[in-house]
């Protein structure tokens, strides 16, 4: 191996790489990670049970269930864009190239067994150690991912809800920001129950729903966004298991309803609140009476 004194010492990407690198990441995020939407669709084809569980109101335990299920789906997908990344990052920017080239720089065909294991272990540490920083990038570029995945995988699997349920209804995502802004509503209003056109003809008579996996305070950008539209009020769906009586009463007052687990809905922290309703009652009392609403019109 060439001596380690040779190769230089990579303390941060040249600045030459780091739009590349960029491009690079974004091209091979696009290339072996797999939508949100395309692993739900792929998790109900291979668990037909789902969809008869939330046919049949099982639908608080069949959303946990299915979120961990889309997760590791997602997480293998990340290992797979790891690992190809990493193997090809020396075939297209220079500085691994040359750090890759110069720790090769011997022949290893005199080494056998234990000996060529621990040379290969060597090389592996070497290099790894050295393109730091390119690794620090793309760890980086996972975690913020894995942020908006999480968001992304609760609404993709509520939206497969809505589909089982043969329910009509208006996403972003669908139909696009632009219309949902002409409409007044800014991008905290996912949906709309059961469409856009509903919801120019009478508002009040409309489900407007916005999802979070975590409160935290981020409800308040939803309350704000009620004040600033004057819409009625909003359905907030969410995966937050530690909701406290404070925080739903201070979001009862901002007309927001929170929409979550069974288990939780009916906790006894939050028993007899009336804006704490579970997914169940969601999906086959509240939306039921909008649809009739529309449908007897």
């Amino acid at each position: 191996m060439k001596n380690k004194k040779d190769i230089s010492a990579i303390i941060e990407i040249p600045e030459k790489e780091q739009a590349e690198l960029d491009k690079l990441i974004k091209s091979y995020r696009k290339k072996y990670i797999r939508t949100s939407q395309e692993i739900v669709e792929k998790v109900f084809k291979e668990n037909k049970s789902f969809e008869k569980k939330i046919i049949n109101k099982e639908v608080s335990k069949s959303i946990s269930e299915l979120r961990k299920i889309v997760w590791k789906e997602y997480l293998s997908d990340e290992v797979e864009f790891n690992i190809i990344l990493m193997q090809d990052l020396h075939k297209i920017l220079d500085t691994p190239k040359q750090i890759i080239d110069a720790l090769l720089n011997q022949d290893f065909s005199s080494l056998k067994d234990q000996e060529l294991k621990d040379q290969i272990i060597k090389v592996c540490g070497e290099y790894s150690g050295r393109v730091y920083p390119y690794i620090y990038k793309v760890a980086l570029s996972n975690t913020n991912s894995r942020r908006s995945r999480a968001g992304k995988t609760f609404e993709s699997i509520v939206y497969k809800v809505y589909d089982c349920l043969n329910y009509s209804f208006d996403s972003q995502g669908k139909v696009g920001r632009k219309t949902f802004t002409e409409l007044g509503l800014g991008k905290k209003v996912d949906s709309i129950l059961p469409s856009i056109e509903a919801y120019e003809k009478r508002r009040n008579k409309t489900i407007i729903g916005t999802m979070k996996t975590s409160l935290r305070e981020r409800w308040q950008e939803v309350a704000e966004e009620i004040e600033r539209t004057k819409i009625p009020e909003i359905h907030l769906l969410t995966a937050d298991e530690d909701i406290s009586k404070s925080k739903a009463q201070e979001m009862n007052n901002h007309n927001i309803i929170i929409v979550t687990y069974d288990w939780v809905a009916e906790s006894e922290k939050l028993k007899g609140m009336k804006n704490i309703i579970s997914f169940e009652e969601y999906l086959f009392e509240e939306i039921p009476s909008i649809l009739k609403f529309w449908k007897d019109e």
